[in-house]
């Protein structure tokens, strides 16, 4: 499908259904979320539908991203945390027993939001529903009645990858059984949810190939990339100046397995590596929810920072020489990396990691997919300024040509503009 019209695209009016809110950016896919309607913002009609908790913050209709907003609150399950593994025990043995379902998709499941979803979209007022993420699928697989509004699926991931990855990882028993179910319930329902769509769009080609491959799915639209804003600053003094106590950062929401196994490994496994030639180092852990193990783990090493949850990133982010990647699960694009290509801070990751994104090992990034051959990645960039400038210089340069958010929603508003279309054209044929 053709996505370079966007032309035709103006005054499109769009029905934007998302679980959370995108006002404070605490995760790639609320960033990803979050550009893509505020440059949307510049030739469509924004309305955004957001379920939350009960207990979250109220929801005025004045947001940077949307025209307007409407909250809908409701009981569902508070968001995973490490902290809150006995809260999750009940339901997580009811759903494996008393379920098909993979439990991540029962978390966040609202029929108030339901509801409202299905009045919105029977008004008239839009032409176009974009549903934010597979957790928004359930809405429409319990939909009753016509459908008369086209409606694109926004995978951020390829959700049954993650738990599978996730599964391999798992030491305990239960632990990799239950990922093991998980991924094996996801990998079913993730292809019948996306098929419910008039068309789907995924964050990075690859995913879109998984889409088409494995899940053999027909109304695959094409690929929405994730885009940077490149700071205008250039690269930090972190990068720039060789000192004895560097500091390495590790950047993520701390409640998501990935993020938090990658972390530990990096500890247990590369910052003992990597002291044995720079005894000084330190590691900044950026992320909101981090488990108490890291926590004592920080509280214990004075070279260990674990901030918690920030107002922006990019101020401790510039503060560090580099930025690791070693995640180990995952799909998708990794938007933190993309993040330190913009702030002008290196970056050293693994395969896993750096998917998605078209960059270059050794002239935009350094990949490394072992645990000794990521601390003599970063062991070889602590140790040598010059590489630290022309990675970082590279890969500014390269988010700054190719990487654009205006690019990304003008692609986004392209597919929609062209489901409109189609649809409209039945219509009038009927």
């Amino acid at each position: 499908m053709n996505s370079s019209s966007p032309a035709s695209t103006d005054r499109l009016r769009i029905l934007w259904l998302r679980v959370g809110g995108c006002q404070v950016q605490h995760n790639g896919g609320a960033v990803y979320s979050y550009h893509l309607m505020k440059h949307l913002m510049a030739h469509c009609q924004v309305h955004v539908l957001e379920s939350h908790k009960v207990a979250d913050e109220g929801g005025s209709e004045t947001v940077s991203y949307a025209h307007k907003r409407e909250c809908v609150f409701s009981q569902f399950m508070e968001e995973w945390a490490p902290r809150r593994l006995f809260s999750f025990l009940w339901p997580i043995a009811r759903n494996l027993f008393a379920s098909r379902e993979p439990f991540s998709l029962t978390m966040f499941h609202s029929e108030s939001f339901a509801r409202r979803a299905r009045e919105l979209e029977q008004s008239g007022r839009f032409d176009l529903i974009i549903a934010d993420g597979l957790y928004v699928a359930p809405v429409f697989a319990s939909w009753k009645g016509p459908r008369t509004t086209p409606v694109i699926l926004l995978q951020h991931n390829v959700e049954a990858l993650i738990w599978k990855r996730l599964s391999e990882l798992q030491r305990h028993p239960f632990m990799r059984l239950f990922f093991n179910e998980m991924a094996r319930r996801m990998k079913r329902r993730e292809p019948e949810l996306c098929g419910l769509f008039d068309g789907v769009t995924t964050i990075s080609y690859e995913d879109g190939i998984y889409h088409r491959d494995i899940y053999r799915l027909p109304n695959i639209l094409g690929c929405v990339p994730a885009g940077a804003n490149p700071d205008a600053r250039g690269l930090p003094p972190a990068v720039l100046e060789q000192t004895a106590a560097p500091c390495i950062a590790f950047l993520g929401t701390m409640n998501w397995p990935p993020n938090a196994d990658a972390a530990f490994w990096f500890i247990e496994k590369m910052l003992p590596v990597i002291r044995q030639t720079m005894p000084e180092v330190r590691f900044r852990v950026i992320g909101r929810d981090p488990p108490e193990a890291l926590k004592r783990l920080a509280a214990a090493d004075k070279g260990i920072e674990v901030t918690g949850k920030v107002e922006e990133v990019v101020t401790p982010l510039r503060e560090c020489a580099m930025l690791v990647v070693p995640l180990r699960a995952g799909s998708g694009v990794r938007l933190k990396i993309l993040q330190a290509m913009a702030a002008g801070v290196p970056v050293v990751s693994t395969s896993v990691g750096a998917e998605g994104l078209h960059v270059r090992d050794g002239h935009e990034i350094v990949l490394a997919d072992d645990a000794s051959a990521l601390s003599d990645a970063a062991v070889r960039l602590l140790n040598d300024s010059s590489l630290r400038r022309t990675l970082a210089a590279n890969a500014l340069q390269r988010v700054t040509n190719d990487y654009s958010w205006n690019r990304s929603a003008e692609i986004l508003a392209g597919y929609g503009a062209e489901l409109h279309h189609r649809k409209m054209t039945c219509v009038n044929a009927a």
